[in-house]
């Protein structure tokens, strides 16, 4: 493309109001029809038709007819330019060539032909185009889509030298594309000769498969072929080209098991759900499309895998929103079996319990009291007639069928956890029945039972085809990890909700890491424990609050604050030297300064910050101002210094760690003198020095200042984003103030004719 010259016109040839009028469009079009490469620049206004661009290039080349020509983008995928596609020409090189109703006239007088190498050359054509939906609607709109279908009824392709994965393409783009073609023109002789083809692809091209296949899913979602497809295309069929080693035929084949499921009445979907869930079906999906490495896997079957796997999961919505009836024969014999299964080493006979007047029959031997206490440590709310506890759907019964396979399909577990649970004393238990329901809420929520199957990448849980009952084991294992973090928060009945606050957040990260099997999610639950989901939250809640204090209008924020802020540190530090500080004496002996031991002295501000007042005192004394015998004005002070300027530390020979701790003030007088400090500690030193600069008019530049800053400033901060709490990002720019209106009538409002401001 970079190698193609354009031949330009003459700007003297195009008016200047053209080339400058607003919105106006400059393009490039060239043509293979001729023998150069050139091509011409044209200028086309918002008022102009795509048409008069094709005019202009064909007067300019000396083609007489323009109505058999039109413009295609000249980058892949090629479609014609259309009005609605035309600001997209801007400064780009297009194509011009024939006409859609030309080349589909073409196609079609070659489809109708009965030379084979004709209807081969239009096959290619059509598959070559029909991706376009121009194309697609002026096909159809020329009746050209019933001498296609005419061509795959009648078997007229059935050699692979007849271009048949080309027809089958063709028809899916051109019924997918254009707006006058709907599935059920899909007469059943085509579904017929398109489902043999599935049925038996022995001896036919190996590209047709793939595009057969999607055919046949995209008439069973429409609803137009269901029932025929699904009579002549059986699963095991289906289950054969998933073990195609095409991963273009393995998503196809899943698309179209994935569109006869959604489409089957409730008793053929849970008959074809029981086949693909045996350990044959499974195995295969394992082996030829789950198991393979991650980047060979495309991510479209992925998707087919997820709907599959939601498709599963949403069989279970009916048992979630039944609530249990308490007076039915199959509940009380679950209820039964979790009591006896649970307190198996005291013998007695569960089997004659009646959960309706909690009496016995048949010879039992357990008292009404006793079953209350026993259901009562199962964590039953109801122990009188605990079936009531699942009388609320959802969960409904689905959270009874979920703790029923836990005691049978896992005994040792099951007895472990409600062992763990009745040994803890009143009140500390973790309630299994209760936990259990407020669990497999927890999990329909996460996992988003009874939701359809979203377009967009769903997440596929690879553990999910390794169990013929995948959400009743994942129920088992988050039924351990609640019983493991009621412990380690050392729980109590109050705090039920915030055990399944963290349990919650626990199942969410571990299904976030996309577990390959029940024992990898297991191994990472384990690994969340509530120490390190509160680390967790603690790291993200201080990543999200760095994040937010760097943005602009937090940056802006702050700034305007920091005045306010600085004036309360200052306030706060003349506070402190009003209050007044008691410091050791020194004296320098040798060039040596040495504390003098029990001497003190103790220096404080007046409260109308006008005068130091200073002087001995005794070791715990916290004197007025009038008991120390001197003063220093503070208008007297010409500066403060620290460290080794002081003049007390200039020669002094003693310990360096005293040094960084000593300032003295220099008075204005016309004998300069100083009084002299040694700080006990580096925080009493940030204060003074800054109390004094702060008297001085100097900024406060200390370590201790900068801290308490920073401080306020993150506090206030946090405060006004209460305000906006719930927005879930603070946008970069204010949004734009809008334009001053003509008028500012609107500020009368006008009521049964009269006009009050």
């Amino acid at each position: 493309m970079a190698n193609r010259s354009i031949e330009v016109r003459h700007h003297e040839t195009i008016p200047n109001e053209v080339m400058n009028k607003k919105d106006t469009i400059k393009f490039g079009i060239r043509t293979p029809l001729r023998e150069t490469d050139k091509g011409e620049l044209v200028f086309l206004t918002p008022e102009q038709p795509i048409s008069d661009a094709v005019k202009s290039a064909c007067e300019s080349w000396g083609f007489p007819d323009a109505s058999i020509f039109s413009l295609k983008f000249s980058e892949a995928p090629g479609h014609y330019v259309t009005e609605t596609t035309r600001k997209e020409l801007s400064g780009k090189l297009v194509t011009m060539y024939y006409s859609p109703t030309k080349v589909c006239e073409e196609i079609i007088g070659k489809l109708k032909s009965s030379n084979d190498k004709d209807i081969r050359e239009g096959l290619k054509e059509l598959s070559s185009n029909a991706s376009d939906p121009t194309m697609a609607d002026v096909f159809v709109g020329l009746d050209g889509l019933s001498y296609l279908l005419d061509l795959i009824e009648k078997d007229k392709l059935a050699d692979k030298e007849m271009g048949l994965a080309n027809a089958l393409q063709s028809l899916l783009d051109i019924m997918l594309l254009s707006n006058n073609a709907n599935w059920e023109k899909l007469h059943t002789g085509v579904v017929s000769k398109v489902c043999s083809y599935v049925n038996s692809p022995k001896g036919m091209d190996k590209a047709a498969v793939g595009p057969a296949l999607q055919v046949l899913e995209s008439a069973v979602s429409s609803g137009a072929a269901y029932s025929q497809v699904e009579k002549e295309v059986t699963l095991g069929v289906l289950v054969t080209h998933v073990q195609n080693s095409d991963p273009k035929v393995q998503q196809n084949a899943l698309a179209l098991v994935n569109a006869l499921f959604s489409k089957a009445d409730h008793f053929k979907r849970k008959t074809l759900a029981t086949t693909l869930a045996s350990r044959k079906y499974r195995d295969i999906v394992l082996q030829y499309v789950i198991n393979k490495k991650p980047g060979d896997r495309p991510s479209e079957t992925n998707h087919e895998l997820y709907v599959m796997q939601t498709l599963f999961l949403n069989l279970l919505e009916e048992r979630r929103q039944t609530p249990v009836d308490p007076q039915d024969q199959e509940t009380q014999s679950k209820l039964k079996e979790l009591l006896r299964i649970a307190f198996e080493s005291d013998v007695g006979n569960y089997s004659a319990i009646n959960f309706e007047t909690n009496n016995l029959s048949n010879g039992g031997r357990k008292d009404k009291s006793n079953h209350k206490r026993d259901y009562h440590k199962l964590g039953f709310m109801n122990d009188s007639n605990p079936a009531l506890d699942f009388a609320t759907a959802p969960p409904g019964a689905l959270a009874l069928d979920c703790m029923y396979h836990l005691a049978t399909s896992h005994t040792e577990c099951y007895s472990k956890i409600v062992l763990e649970s009745a040994c803890r004393a009143s009140g500390d238990e973790c309630p299994f029945a209760k936990s259990s329901i407020a669990l497999v809420n927890a999990l329909c929520d996460i996992l988003k039972m009874g939701e359809p199957p979203g377009d967009q990448q769903g997440k596929f849980y690879p553990f999910y085809f390794q169990h013929d009952k995948p959400f009743e084991e994942l129920y088992c294992i988050c039924a351990q990890l609640v019983t493991k973090t009621w412990k380690e928060m050392r729980a109590t009945m109050e705090d039920f909700d915030k055990v399944f606050d963290v349990v919650r957040e626990q199942i969410r990260r571990a299904l976030d890491k996309i577990p390959d099997t029940f024992e990898s999610l297991r191994s990472q639950l384990n690994g969340l424990t509530y120490l390190e989901i509160t680390n967790l939250r603690q790291q993200e809640r201080t990543t999200r609050e760095e994040w937010e204090l760097q943005a602009k209008p937090i940056q802006e924020l702050r700034k305007k604050l920091e005045p306010e802020m600085i004036e309360l540190i200052k306030q706060n530090r003349l506070n402190y030297l009003i209050a007044g500080t008691r410091f050791n004496k020194f004296s320098s002996l040798r060039l040596t300064l040495q504390k003098v031991k029990g001497k003190f002295w103790f220096c404080r501000l007046s409260n109308n910050t006008k005068v130091f007042h200073y002087g001995e005192c005794e070791e715990k004394a916290t004197p007025l101002p009038e008991e120390l015998s001197h003063k220093l004005n503070v208008l007297d002070i010409k500066d403060l210094l620290t460290g080794r300027d002081c003049p007390h530390m200039k020669d002094s020979k003693g310990k360096k760690s005293n040094v960084p701790l000593a300032f003295s003030l220099v008075t204005e007088k016309e004998t300069p003198c100083t009084v002299d400090f040694v700080a006990p500690d580096d925080k009493t030193f940030d204060l003074w020095t800054d109390g004094i600069n702060a008297l001085l008019g100097k900024d406060m530049i200390s370590k201790e200042a900068k801290k308490d800053l920073d401080v306020l400033l993150h506090m206030e901060i946090k405060l006004r984003l209460l305000d906006i709490e719930g927005i879930p990002e603070i946008p970069q720019e204010a949004p734009p103030i809008p334009e001053l209106p003509q008028n500012f009538d609107f500020s009368t409002l006008q009521l049964n004719g009269i006009a009050t401001k």
